[in-house]
């Protein structure tokens, strides 16, 4: 039974990688994501991230097709988040600063100074 339930949330895991949307999806949309959470402003993101309001807009409606919510509401006091949204945000920040890592040449292995080399004579 547990392994039955395993390849089924294994199976679902798939689709929604495989969902075509969500693979349309690139950086610049995650950083507008999480840009548009932490400073509510359209005006704002499209500056910080020297882009277009257009780009930002555009961005966010990917963003919306591919999650099938509003994910922020504009209001008169700037964009508020869903609870889609802010479900979403600590999962897209760790993306962004994984990638951030990645670019950086950080968690590469470092050589151990005790490894045995092998020799041709050894094998």
């Amino acid at each position: 039974m547990f392994a039955q339930d395993s390849r089924k949330e294994h199976s679902e895991k798939q689709r929604m990688l495989n969902s075509n949307s969500l693979r349309k999806l690139d950086m610049q949309d995650l950083m507008v994501f999480n840009a548009v959470y932490e400073q509510s402003s359209v005006s704002g993101v499209s500056e910080a991230l020297c882009v277009s309001q257009s780009t930002v807009s555009y961005c966010l409606k990917k963003l919306r097709t591919c999650f099938k919510d509003e994910l922020f509401i504009n209001t008169r006091t700037g964009m508020r988040p869903t609870f889609k949204a802010e479900g979403m945000y600590d999962h897209v920040r760790s993306i962004l600063q994984s990638i951030n890592l990645c670019h950086a040449g950080a968690g590469s292995p470092m050589p151990r100074t005790g490894d045995r080399s092998l020799h041709p004579a050894d094998a």
